[in-house]
């Protein structure tokens, strides 16, 4: 089971990587800089908006700025 994110090889000459998230899905492949900079905006916080959404709660929903 996967507990965080994982560059592996893709090819045997390692030229090309595959990044993969903690539940084993595949994010995105690559050279390994694009892999390591992907893994670096996953774990910025940078969620797709409807998670971010999710997460904030306001008691005012009208209220665009939380007081």
């Amino acid at each position: 089971m996967y507990t965080q994110p994982m560059i592996l090889p893709l090819d045997g000459s390692g030229r090309i990587y595959v990044l993969q998230d903690k539940n084993g899905q595949v994010v995105g492949t690559g050279s390994r800089e694009v892999c390591e900079t992907l893994m670096y905006l996953m774990g910025a916080g940078l969620a797709p908006a409807v998670e971010q959404a999710q997460a904030v709660s306001h008691s005012n929903v009208r209220a665009a700025i939380t007081i």
